[in-house]
């Protein structure tokens, strides 16, 4: 039975990887977000520090 060597990923591909992780963080960081109660209208830059908290969270794990 033949085996498909896929070999290193290419540039193109690493860097489509890393901006999913990022939008899965986004992601996770506006459902936070809007899942909470405000007392005021939030905007996308809570949700950008929200995002920044959990990568960093992450890095340290």
């Amino acid at each position: 039975m033949a085996t498909i060597d896929a070999g290193d990923p290419s540039p193109e591909a690493i860097e489509t990887e890393r901006q999913m992780a990022r939008l899965d963080l986004f992601r996770q960081a506006h459902g936070l977000v809007t899942d909470l109660e405000w007392g005021e209208a939030i905007s996308v830059y809570d949700v950008l520090k929200v995002a920044r908290f959990l990568e960093e969270k992450e890095e340290k794990d």
